[in-house]
């Protein structure tokens, strides 16, 4: 069989990697006219006398304790007043009118996103007596209906927090998942979570948006093989003062996707100097043993972390200008565990008779006659048979330093990471009316993931990772009297991500392997040698095929908001643009890639019971006889994915009970084009056919084999116009309305409800997949199946002479199409939640959220048979097309989603040292396939024109979840009850802090398969269901976690009963615990912190999913099991 792997003419490296020096440069130029992000807050109140009439004119003047600026404002003709935003931090505020004693607000704490209610009570008295109020803590939340947690900076700092990713406490809030917690972690399922993404209310990963300073810093397309929610840049935990995560009833200025919006304030300068140095540490010695590693007497992996900092901040210009720097290194050498299987030093020079097997005999391909092959005798190839191009590939195979002939050879290398992260910020009042920022930081990372075998072998895996990451957030404030204020800001992320091999020199050449098409291309990307796949029961020689693979993304933001005060009425109107670009330069196969199944030194290659008892893979490969080559050209491509919005939104404080959240926005998602399009390749978009959508089965016309350029198929594919049009459509319909209402019962009760309508982005890359070649759909691999008896592909001969324009027409075993009505995703969120605040500073909040999702996107077979078989006839012969195989339309947008959910929050202010916040929430996810956004549901599904059958419990979903963080400062020592003085109890008990996280999840959903076919329609097979397959407590275990015998057989010509997502995987129980003890120095605002923490304290085994395939020796059995414990321990120097 030959593989040909067809794309288009690479893009020049230069055409895709942009010169960051020179846009960065222009950027900074243009940023001192733009963009202020929505991290920032609002103080508002009414202004009246004792009687309770309002005051109009009062001036009202808010300070920030920390810098020193003021904002001055009045009171309208109904009292009034409101002052945006604000950066997070502590405030007074002062209201002062004729006739009037001023009165002075003090110890107001304004959190990210917030508006927070100060309202004055003016005295009868004298200009000069000024009156000062302690304002008391807002809990209750009375002026904003949207449902979200603020982390504040306390927490960030003092929770134990493994790898220092401040993203990782967002599950702190009630329906929040960080991705992880799923157990799946591919990049297919969309949820990896390793850079920190998180699911929201049901929501995908990939529809979670993290504004850092107002810039989007989600990574989106190009995240590649990190997933789709890994960070352009990953500030410091040092370098966040606070984040919120918005989870439900979002504000009509919030769109583009319809997740949770998480918004990070970074740290700014003050008017003291302040700052830290810090160094964190973690290392194997103290660590626990993996569950399975421990139980098979496998060695602990070696670790060593250090991840060292610093940060420092204050004035420019005190009162007007400031500045704030943050610095963090991080270095991991982390060992690896390999047991390979290497050939012998026997098995390199032809001595097969070492091998396991005795009958397994080696025969002679040139020797066939009858159907039938002659051994070679006593299993010795002679080297005079040898290819040499094969052999000297062989002889890099090290030798064996393991007894036995398989899993022979062990190997620990020591994976590397090197990340350095710089974030720098000022702030500049330019005068009373007007503010700029500018923040800007820097990600430069690099990852190596080493090979099972040394290098060269190499062994098939091992990659180099690249991770140069900017992200700049600028803004512009002016005001316009006291009710009119307008904010102009800008964004702008640039992500180039590189996947490659850690080879750093072309070895073909050196090898001796002719005709690698990559090895021409002159791209400076030719390193390494093809790979060679010499069967199952060896581990293949070189590097990996299918890098590099280089992700570009450059995300520019801009939007302008305008908000004016009416009466009680702020109105808020803006218009966003965004342009996301993603240059992507795949490699697929550009080394070539040789496989040797063993067919050809088999006796009988015609029969499959022979293939399986005799011949050898590694024969083959010394033979140089290979059964299949791969090898093609980069698929390079640009991606341009506009997007715009607009939106008026309008707080409307009815009463002062009452306050009404109404806005509507409006979002355009432009079909993405391609400015750089290959003259043999253009893009297509499957239409519907003859008025009538994919999923009712008449998609595709039923005749006679044909090519799809023929007329006949024309009017079901859409030609683009130009080179640059991708041929879809584009939703004109998004309108999205959104309103909440908050009623204060009582200075400490409020209920709230709200509900709106809110659209999501597609992730346009996927249409790289409907890419059309020669008036074809494209299948990135050609494959001509050889019968077994013919003549090989020899390795000396290496790979055929093909440019990308001579490629032959492709086979059509798969064909893969874009839907091309691109509608968007949209949601129905809607909520009601009861508000309490508690003594002892603490807020209760009972609520009910729910969501209602459709168009969600997936993939699904259009070439599937219409009506059920028995399972006797090939299912080819049943197709629309008979002629076609599968036929994968991406993007299909049929999939529906249902979330509701039931939340119990109790949090605890920071008072007296002590914190906490409890989270629990009891929901249900449930959807119609695979949470995979585009291409897993088509492998899934049962029967691809009744989708109803599909509805079961979503991948995504936890039933219950409790998260429990807490920080408490011992009353012993400085500033406390007990011991603070300066005695031998305070330095022995005193400044002591201990801090915590327990997290309790209710275990994920799987869903089995079941090997049989009674339908013959090519779908999921999941057999009868007879009982439950979710065993008691007390029956399960590791090696029986379901009962396997829960499906039987289905009956021919039916479809099988058994649902999506029956079966219920492990929980995850984990508790986290940190110590830290302060020195206070003798220089004021000095001390240094010790710290200690351990995740995972317990050491508890969290185990993965188990095997769902029903039938095999392995099925209901878990194999895998999360981190045991970890130690770390960090000093911090902080003034």
């Amino acid at each position: 069989m030959t593989s040909l792997v067809m794309g288009e003419r690479a893009i020049p490296r230069g055409g895709i990697m942009w010169k960051d020096s020179v846009r960065l440069a222009g950027l900074l130029l243009v940023v001192a006219v733009t963009a202020f992000g929505q991290a920032q807050g609002t103080i508002q109140g009414v202004v009246s006398d004792n009687s309770g009439a309002v005051i109009p004119g009062a001036t009202v003047t808010i300070t920030n304790v920390d810098t020193g600026v003021e904002r001055t404002t009045q009171s309208n003709q109904v009292g009034f007043y409101s002052v945006p935003a604000l950066n997070p931090g502590p405030y007074k505020a002062t209201a002062a009118s004729d006739g009037f004693a001023p009165t002075e607000l003090a110890n107001l704490r304004l959190e990210v996103s917030q508006t927070l209610r100060a309202d004055f009570q003016l005295s009868v008295g004298s200009v000069t007596e000024v009156v000062e109020v302690s304002a008391a803590a807002q809990l209750v939340q009375s002026e904003k209906t949207e449902v979200g947690q603020v982390i504040d900076s306390k927490r960030i700092l003092e929770m134990p927090l493994n790898g220092r990713n401040y993203l990782e406490l967002a599950k702190f809030s009630v329906g929040v998942l960080p991705a992880r917690d799923l157990g799946k972690g591919t990049r297919q399922d969309g949820e990896g979570g390793g850079e920190g993404g998180l699911l929201a209310m049901g929501m995908h990963a990939a529809q979670t948006n993290v504004l850092v300073d107002g810039a989007d810093n989600s990574s989106r397309n190009s995240g590649g093989a990190l997933g789709f929610q890994a960070q352009a840049t990953k500030p410091s935990v040092d370098a966040v003062g606070e984040f919120k995560v918005i989870t439900n009833n979002i504000s009509a200025e919030y769109g583009y996707r319809m997740g949770a919006k998480v918004i990070v304030s970074t740290k700014s300068g003050t008017n003291k100097l302040h700052g830290s140095a810090y160094e964190f540490l973690r290392n194997s010695n103290l660590d626990g043993t993996n569950f399975f590693a421990n139980r098979s007497g496998a060695p602990k992996p070696t670790l060593r972390r250090n991840q060292f900092g610093a940060t420092v901040g204050g004035p420019i210009i005190k009162n007007k200008m400031f500045g704030f720097f943050s610095w963090q290194t991080t270095k991991e050498r982390l060992g690896q565990s390999f047991l390979s299987s290497v050939p012998t030093a026997a098995v390199k020079n032809g001595d097969f008779s070492g091998e396991p097997n005795p009958n397994m005999a080696i025969y002679d391909p040139l020797t066939l006659a009858g159907g039938k092959r002659e051994a070679f005798p006593n299993f010795m190839i002679p080297s005079t048979r040898f290819d040499p191009v094969a052999k000297g590939i062989v002889d890099l195979y090290p030798d064996p330093n393991l007894g036995g002939t398989r899993n022979n050879y062990f190997n620990s290398p020591s994976d590397t990471i090197d990340s350095n992260q710089y974030d720098m910020k000022w702030d500049y009042n330019v005068n009373d009316n007007n503010r700029a920022f500018i923040r800007y930081s820097i990600r430069d990372e690099n990852v190596l993931n080493n090979c099972p075998l040394p290098l060269p072998a190499c062994g098939g895996t091992g990659q180099t990772v690249k991770l140069p990451g900017n992200n700049v957030a600028a803004a512009f404030q002016s005001t316009f009297g006291a009710s009119m204020f307008n904010e102009l800001r800008f964004g702008y992320t640039h992500f180039p991500t590189a996947f490659d091999i850690p080879f750093t020199e072309n070895l073909n050449s050196t090898y001796g392997i002719k005709g690698a098409p990559g090895d021409s291309l002159g791209d400076g990307l030719d390193q390494g040698f093809s790979l060679f796949v010499p069967g199952s029961n060896f581990t293949s020689a070189g590097p990996r095929a299918f890098w590099p693979n280089i992700n570009n993304l450059d995300n520019l933001q801009i939007s302008d908001n305008f908000s004016i005060i009416k009466g009680n009425h702020t109105i808020k109107l803006g218009f966003e643009y965004r342009r996301t670009d993603v240059p992507r330069y795949p490699s697929r196969f550009r080394r070539g890639q040789f496989n040797f199944s063993g067919q050809f030194t088999a006796e009988q290659p015609g029969s499959g019971a022979s293939r399986g008892a005799t011949g050898s893979g590694m024969a083959d490969m010394l033979l140089g006889w290979a059964n299949n080559e791969t090898w093609g050209f980069p698929n390079g491509e640009e991606i341009i994915s506009p997007y715009m919005g607009t939106f008026v939104q309008d707080d409307w404080k009815v009463t002062n009970k009452l306050t009404i959240n109404m806005g509507i926005r409006y979002e355009r998602f432009l079909p993405p084009t391609f400015p750089n399009p290959s003259t043999q390749t253009v893009s297509r978009f499957l239409t519907e056919i003859n008025g009538r959508p994919f999923g009712d089965g008449e998609g595709l016309p039923v005749g006679a084999p044909g090519a799809w350029g023929e007329a006949e198929y024309l009017p079901y594919f859409v030609q683009p116009t130009s080179s640059s049009d991708s041929g879809g459509k584009t939703d004109n319909n998004n309108f999205a309305p959104r309103l909440g209402l908050a009623y204060r019962a009582t200075e400490k009760t409020v209920i709230r409800v709200g509900g709106g309508l809110f659209y999501g982005e597609s992730d346009n890359v996927q249409g790289e997949s409907a890419r059309f070649f020669t008036g074809a759909p494209l299948a990135n691999e050609f494959n001509a199946q050889q019968p077994f008896t013919q003549t090989s592909l020899f390795v000396k001969d290496g790979f055929a002479p093909v440019t990308p324009e001579g490629f032959p027409a492709p086979g059509l075993s798969a064909t893969t199409a874009q839907d091309g009505a691109w509608p968007q995703f949209y949601s129905g969120q809607w909520f009601l939640d009861l508000q309490q605040q508690l003594p002892l500073d603490t807020l209760l909040t009972i609520g009910y959220n729910g969501t209602s999702t459709s168009q969600l996107a997936s993939g699904i077979n259009i070439n599937r048979p219409l009506t059920l078989g028995d399972g006797s006839v090939n299912v080819n012969n049943r197709r629309i097309r008979p002629f076609f195989n599968n036929v994968n339309l991406v993007g299909a947008q049929f999939m529906n989603a249902n979330y509701n959910s039931l939340t119990v929050k109790a949090e605890k202010r920071l008072t007296k040292g002590f914190t906490f916040l409890s989270s629990f929430t009891w929901s249900h996810n449930i959807d119609y396939g695979n949470e995979n956004l585009f291409q897993g549901a088509a492998s899934q599904e049962r029967f691809t024109y009744n989708k109803s059958i599909e509805r079961g419990n979503a991948s995504l979903d936890r039933r219950l979840a409790y998260v429990l963080s807490t920080v408490y400062e011992l009353p012993f020592g400085k500033g406390k009850s007990f011991l603070n003085g300066n005695g031998v109890g305070r330095w022995v008990l005193g400044d002591w802090q201990i801090g915590g996280i327990l997290s309790l999840l209710r275990g994920t959903p799987d869903t089995n398969t079941f090997n049989q076919n009674t339908t013959g329609v090519g779908g999921a097979n999941r057999g009868d269901v007879v009982r439950d397959p979710n065993l008691p407590s007390s029956e399960r275990s590791i090696d029986r976690w379901f009962d396997t015998g829960f499906v039987v057989a289905g009956q021919p010509g039916q479809l099988d009963n058994a649902g999506r997502n029956l079966i219920v995987g492990p929980p995850t129980h984990n508790f986290d615990f940190s110590l830290s003890r302060r020195f206070f120095l003798p220089f004021e605002g000095h001390m240094i912190q010790f710290r200690f923490e351990s995740f995972n304290f317990t050491n508890t085994a969290n185990f993965g999913r188990p095997n769902t395939a029903v039938g095999s020796a392995n099925a209901g059995i878990i194999t895998t099991a999360s981190q045991p414990r970890r130690i770390q321990f960090g000093l911090k120097y902080i003034f």
